[in-house]
């Protein structure tokens, strides 16, 4: 794969976690260029000129001086005339070449202005190497990425819990349930990325979502007896839009840097919009979080032959929602998403002009979610998701791709393993 092409696929998988130069045309320097008459023409035209008036203009004196001699002096006064008028006829022939010599003395300056355009040429064509050298990293001015995606996470969750009082480390009074959950989410996904200029480029991603999930709930001090809950649930997931922006071109052994602004909705299916039983326990899924976050982030990627580098901060707020609906036994007012800490790095590595590989570890550091209910508040616990990515991507032809991953997580709050696969395909509109 070509470096641009890596960049291209390093700066997506970045920003997710995602011409040719043509030189100024003289339109007048072609024409002065475009000369029939050979360079050595403007010397050796003029030296043949000059004298031949030069000896036209001195012929005739000698020629009548010579016949004044014989002819009386009428027939001088009036023999030169006819003469003069022959001489002048012939001398007048050659005159036709004289239209000729502004033609010729003009075009002198040409060589030079062709010079200069030349050096001015050269000296753009030495710039061309660093502008292919390190290209932009977003969506070219004009085009959009059409880049249809599907996604199957899977996670699952072996507790044991207790439920009542402990009088010693081995003395435990009360319940002891082992509950064991999996879960498992197919996500499809549109996504679009348009290029408004070089350096700017506007993104949506629009997901649909099927979840399944099953749990078994086993009381140890009830003989073992247990409870197996089943739901699956599907419908449009939150829709993303975002803007990137690229600071810099890399010149000057500087890093690439790219300013990333993400606006989340709540056009899912929100958790508190599902149904309960009388328990609170859901007995539908969501598919949404049920609430707006916007995402600042700052993405630096740095190419090193043949590989290239990024690395991505970011910041999630997510906003409190108004949720005034009772839930079991109480009464829920509003909830306040605990906001995230985003990190992450990686690489990618060409293998040939077509196939590159990339590897990338993301973690998110989630803050505590505050539940305030009629009766007082409860806060939960932080949650700490970090994930290892790997990726191929193959270029199938000059304007598609297919980008194939796999995440495997490697905290307790992570999904075990992600799966995802996405073929971006470009147009260019104008």
């Amino acid at each position: 794969m070509s470096r641009s092409g890596l960049l291209g696929a390093t700066a997506v998988l970045a920003l997710m976690a995602g011409t040719a130069w043509a030189g100024p045309v003289d339109e007048d320097g072609a024409e002065p260029l475009i000369v029939e008459i050979p360079a050595d023409e403007p010397e050796t035209l003029p030296a043949v000129v000059q004298p031949a008036a030069t000896e036209r203009q001195q012929v005739p004196q000698a020629a009548f001086a010579e016949q004044a001699v014989p002819v009386s002096a009428p027939a001088t006064v009036e023999e030169p005339a006819p003469q003069q008028q022959p001489v002048q006829a012939a001398v007048e022939p050659p005159a036709p070449p004289q239209p000729v010599r502004p033609a010729v003395s003009q075009p002198q300056p040409a060589p030079q202005q062709a010079v200069a355009e030349t050096s001015q040429q050269n000296t753009a064509s030495a710039d061309i190497p660093a502008a292919i050298d390190i290209p932009g990293v977003l969506t070219r001015k004009g085009a959009l990425v059409i880049e249809p995606g599907i996604e199957y996470s899977h996670s699952s969750q072996n507790q044991f819990a207790f439920g009542g009082v402990q009088i010693l480390n081995t003395f435990l009074v009360g319940a002891i349930e082992a509950k064991q959950a999996n879960r498992d989410a197919i996500t499809g996904t549109l996504g679009l990325r348009l290029g408004l200029t070089d350096r700017l480029e506007a993104e949506a991603r629009i997901p649909y979502m099927y979840r399944n999930d099953s749990s078994t709930n086993t009381l140890i001090d009830a003989g073992g007896a247990n409870e197996t809950v089943s739901l699956s649930d599907h419908g449009l997931g939150d829709v993303e839009g975002a803007l990137h922006y690229q600071f810099n071109d890399g010149t000057g052994k500087w890093p690439v840097f790219v300013g990333n602004f993400r606006a989340k909705s709540a056009t899912g299916t929100s958790p508190y919009d599902v149904s309960y039983d009388q328990f609170g326990v859901a007995r539908e899924l969501a598919t949404g979080s049920g609430s707006w976050g916007l995402e600042p982030s700052l993405t630096v990627i740095a190419p090193s032959d043949p590989a290239v580098f990024y690395a991505n901060i970011g910041y999630l707020w997510n906003m409190q929602a108004d949720v005034n609906k009772q839930i079991g036994t109480r009464f829920v007012e509003k909830v306040d998403p605990g906001d995230a800490i985003r990190f992450g790095v990686g690489m990618g590595l060409a293998l040939n002009e077509k196939v590159s590989l990339s590897i990338g570890y993301q973690h998110d550091w989630i803050m505590k979610t505050t539940t305030t209910f009629s009766d007082g508040t409860a806060k939960s616990s932080t949650l700490s998701v970090g994930s290892l990515t790997f990726g191929v991507n193959w270029q199938m032809a000059d304007n598609a791709a297919l980008n194939v991953s796999v995440g495997v997580g490697v905290t307790t709050d992570a999904p075990d393993v992600r799966l995802m696969a996405r073929v971006p395909i470009t147009l260019n509109l104008w």
